[in-house]
């Protein structure tokens, strides 16, 4: 059994990722065009700006994956593989006092969260919360019910 389950951004996050992406080019524009020599304060600038974009969005969540034996937390560059019988709890959770350090508003939430979840979140409003032994992960797919019911129907097997 192989099911994949897709991961949408929200609308929060899609405005939000557009209006960061803007400002930041806008003032990397407008420092640009107003600067009359090309000195290395810019080009740290441009390049931690497009370093930032660029890696949000390589790493940002694009499906999860459910085989018989894992789950696959696949972004565009990396894939994340939790085999399923050592998950000890799984379960929907809620969004209230989600405190991430990471990436917080570009392609949405990548990063790790207060009480130690690595999370790669897209949507904060399905949120899936998997806990191992050693590492709790957080993250958000478009079915999340389906895929609590699918990786607790394997479990039992």
């Amino acid at each position: 059994m192989n099911k994949e389950f897709l991961v949408s951004m929200s609308l929060f996050f899609k405005i939000t990722t557009i209006l960061l992406i803007f400002l930041l080019i806008s003032v990397g524009l407008y420092i640009t065009y107003n600067e009359p020599n090309l000195n290395t304060t810019l080009l740290i600038y441009w390049g931690t700006v497009i370093s930032v974009i660029v890696g949000c969005y390589l790493f940002s969540l694009n499906k999860v994956k459910v085989d018989l034996n894992n789950i696959y937390i696949v972004s565009k560059i990396k894939t994340t593989t939790i085999p399923i019988n050592e998950i000890k709890s799984i379960s929907r959770k809620s969004q209230n006092n989600l405190m991430i350090v990471g990436a917080r508003g570009i392609y949405g939430l990548i990063g790790i969260s207060m009480d130690n979840y690595r999370c790669n979140i897209k949507d904060r409003t399905k949120l899936v919360a998997i806990e191992l032994e050693k590492a709790k992960y957080l993250i958000s797919c478009d079915e999340p019910n389906e895929l609590i019911n699918t990786i607790n129907t394997l479990k039992n097997d």
